[in-house]
C-alpha cells in the first residue's frame, strides 16, 4: 500500500510538470501567432518585362522559425509563418510578374530581416516597429552581382484585440518589389548589369591626312614628299613608319551595351624617311607594301572582333587582347615581307608579295591606288 501511495503522488507531479511544460512551449517554443500565405495580390510594375524571380534566399541568420515577437493577451508570444518566409516570399513577389525568362535578367532576393516588435503600451492598446531589408541581386557570368536593397522601418499601433501582420508584411513586401521596379526604371539606360548583350559597331577613320598623319585611303597613295624623316645611317633606303591604333566607347542603349571601336591605320610622316638618291618606283612600292599590310591587318583584326562573343563584364580586356595579337601578327608579317623581299632587292619575291598584298585587297572590296 505504501509503495502504491508514493506511484500515484508521483504521477500527479508529472503531470503538473507536462502542463507547465506545454505551458512554455507555447510561451517560448512553437510561434504562438501564424501568419498564414498571403493573399495573391498584382501589384503594379513597370518593369517586369526586364526580369523574372529565380529565387528568395532567407539569410536572417539562426532563427527563421519567427519574425518577432508580438503582444498577444498581454503577453509577448513569437510571431511564426505559416510556411518558410522564402516561399511565402517568393510566391507573393511571383505573382505580379510574368513567367517569361527568355532575355530577361534573373534577380535573387536575400531577405536579411523581417522583424515585428510590440509593446503594450496601455490596456487594449499595443504600439509595435517593423523593419526589412532584402538585397536584390543579378544572376550574371561571373555568379550574382549585387544590384540594389530596399531597407524600410515603421512604426504602428493596433488594438490588442486585432492582429494585422499579414497586413504589414504584405505591404512590406510590396513596398520592397515596388522599390526595385523603380531602380530598374533608373538604371536600364545606364547600368551595364542590367544590359541582355553587347552590339559591337566597327568603324574605320578615313579622317583626310594632316599636317603629319596620313589615315590609310586606298586611292590615295603614298608620295615622295610623305617622307619627312631626316635619313638615318645604314644600308636601307627607306623606311615608313605605319601602324594601327584603335578607339573604344561603349553605352547603354535599348538594354544593349552598345561597343563602338573606331579603327586607325596611320602613318606617321615625321618619323618615315627616304634617301633623296632612293627616291624611285620600287623603293615607293615596296614601303607602300607596308601600308597596305598594315591595312590588311585591321581587316583581319574585324574579322576575329565579329567572331568573338564579347561579354558585358570583360568587353574591354577582351577586345585589347585582341588587338595586341593582331598588332603582334601584323609586325611579324612586315618582318617576313622585308626578309624574303631583301627590303625590295630581290624583285621577283617583291612581285609575288604585291600580288598577294593586292588580291587580298581586291578581295575585301578595297579600291586598287590610283
Amino acid at each position: 500500500m505504501g509503495i502504491k501511495s508514493k506511484g500515484a503522488k508521483w504521477s500527479k507531479n508529472l503531470v503538473g510538470f507536462m502542463m507547465f511544460f506545454v505551458g512554455l512551449t507555447g510561451l517560448y517554443g512553437q510561434p504562438a501567432v501564424l501568419v498564414e500565405k498571403l493573399p495573391a495580390t498584382k501589384i503594379a510594375l513597370r518593369e517586369k518585362g526586364m526580369y523574372y524571380l529565380e529565387k528568395v534566399e532567407d539569410a536572417r541568420g539562426d532563427d527563421q522559425q519567427t519574425i518577432g515577437r508580438v503582444v498577444v493577451k498581454t503577453r509577448l508570444q513569437p510571431l511564426g509563418l505559416s510556411e518558410e518566409l522564402s516561399k511565402i516570399s517568393y510566391d507573393f513577389w511571383n505573382y505580379s510578374l510574368d513567367r517569361q525568362k527568355s532575355g530577361r535578367l534573373p534577380v535573387t532576393v536575400r531577405i536579411r530581416k523581417l522583424l515585428f516588435s510590440e509593446t503594450r503600451v496601455s490596456p487594449g492598446k499595443v504600439s509595435g516597429n517593423s523593419e526589412i531589408e532584402v538585397q536584390f541581386l543579378g544572376a550574371k557570368s561571373e555568379g550574382l552581382v549585387p544590384l540594389t536593397s530596399f531597407k524600410s522601418k515603421s512604426q504602428y499601433t493596433r488594438p490588442e484585440s486585432q492582429t494585422v501582420h499579414d497586413k504589414f508584411l504584405q505591404k512590406m513586401l510590396s513596398d520592397a518589389l515596388i522599390y526595385f521596379d523603380k531602380w530598374m526604371t533608373a538604371n536600364r539606360e545606364r547600368n551595364p548589369v542590367l544590359a541582355r548583350g553587347i552590339r559591337l559597331i566597327i568603324e574605320d577613320d578615313n579622317a583626310p591626312p594632316k599636317a603629319d598623319t596620313i589615315f590609310y585611303d586606298p586611292k590615295r597613295p603614298l608620295r615622295y614628299d610623305d617622307f619627312k624623316a631626316a635619313p638615318r645611317a645604314g644600308r636601307y633606303a627607306a623606311m615608313v613608319f605605319t601602324s594601327i591604333a584603335y578607339e573604344g566607347a561603349s553605352r547603354m542603349n535599348d538594354n544593349m551595351v552598345e561597343v563602338t571601336v573606331r579603327l586607325k591605320v596611320y602613318l606617321v610622316k615625321s618619323m618615315s624617311w627616304m634617301r633623296p638618291e632612293s627616291r624611285n618606283p620600287n623603293v615607293l612600292r615596296h614601303e607602300q607594301l607596308h601600308f597596305d599590310i598594315a591595312k590588311i591587318s585591321a581587316e583581319r583584326f574585324k574579322d576575329k572582333l565579329r567572331q568573338l562573343e564579347l561579354s558585358v563584364e570583360d568587353h574591354d580586356s577582351e577586345i585589347q587582347y585582341l588587338f595586341l595579337e593582331s598588332y603582334r601578327e601584323m609586325h611579324q608579317v612586315q618582318e617576313d615581307y622585308d626578309k624574303e623581299t631583301r627590303h625590295g632587292l630581290n624583285g621577283e619575291m617583291q612581285k609575288k608579295w604585291e600580288d598577294k598584298v593586292n588580291a587580298e585587297l581586291a578581295r575585301r572590296s578595297l579600291a586598287k591606288r590610283e
